[in-house]
């Protein structure tokens, strides 16, 4: 029976600021737990994808290695791994998923069990990809996966190599020249073309020669001005880097990482050496 009075309304709208005040922190307030928890779980998998990668360098006698992984988000879909063969031979793997965070990280993943699987049941390399290849095409993902796959047999120094669509190896000799071995015989990208097969290339790895493996977040790593590194720049780099193979792979990494100085990193960064010594 009683109508409202200015008063009364002043009264409504000061108690429906202050439940408006606190609606909004409790939404804030769910917001942030749901932050922390999605944080929560993209480092849990970048602890996992740590555990997918080599946690140290393969006990080949007469051989170095060296490696440098870094994602551009919390996790990557950039993978290298080395795989030691029931025959005595090690298979040294660098791919690259297309585009970077949770989903080339889950395919990378995959590719990690898959490349594992079939380089240990079958012994010819190219034929083994061309499987993998198969089997990456048959989950209809819109994404595809360059990889560089190298068989090092230690005691003769023969390494067999098969490219899907990756840069080719950098392969420095001990009299200085650098070559990119395999370019002919390179194939597609993983995942592209349905029942593709993969070719061969065979190389002789001599005393005091080195094969640097590489994914284009290195290559492409763009500078503050808009250039990007490029291969012309590694290559010099990578000639002039003749100390150890520890200090070279670091000045690489330096020079990189001295170039995209005042830029955010663009893409997974991955780079993989090879040296023998005997």
């Amino acid at each position: 029976k009683r109508h409202f009075e200015p008063r009364d309304l002043e009264i409504l709208s000061g108690v429906a600021i202050q439940a408006g005040v606190a609606i909004e922190k409790a939404q804030m307030h769910e917001q942030l737990i749901q932050q922390q928890r999605v944080e929560q779980d993209l480092e849990l998998a970048r602890n996992v994808q740590r555990a997918f990668l080599p946690a140290r360098y393969p006990d080949s006698s007469g051989y170095d290695f060296y490696h440098f992984y870094l994602p551009a988000d919390q996790i990557g879909g950039d993978y290298y791994d080395y795989i030691e063969l029931s025959d005595g031979r090690l298979a040294i793997i660098v791919a690259d998923v297309v585009g970077h965070g949770v989903a080339a990280a889950m395919l990378m993943a995959k590719l990690s069990a898959e490349v594992r699987f079939l380089l240990a049941s079958e012994a010819n390399a190219a034929l083994a990809i061309t499987k993998l290849n198969q089997r990456i095409a048959d989950l209809v993902v819109e994404k595809f996966v360059t990889l560089l796959c190298l068989v090092l047999d230690p005691p003769t120094g023969k390494v067999e190599l098969v490219n899907a669509g990756h840069m080719p190896p950098l392969w420095l000799k001990a009299d200085g020249s650098i070559e990119e071995p395999g370019d002919k015989a390179a194939g597609v990208p993983i995942g592209i073309i349905d029942g593709f097969e993969y070719d061969l290339a065979t190389i002789e790895f001599a005393h005091g020669d080195r094969l640097i493996l590489y994914t284009d977040g290195i290559n492409e790593a763009p500078s503050a001005a808009g250039d990007m590194f490029g291969i012309d720049r590694l290559q010099k780099l990578v000639g002039q880097c003749t100390g150890g193979l520890q200090e070279a792979g670091e000045q690489i990494v330096a020079d990189v990482r001295a170039f995209v100085i005042g830029t955010e990193q663009a893409d997974d960064m991955c780079l993989v050496i090879v040296g023998r010594n005997y």
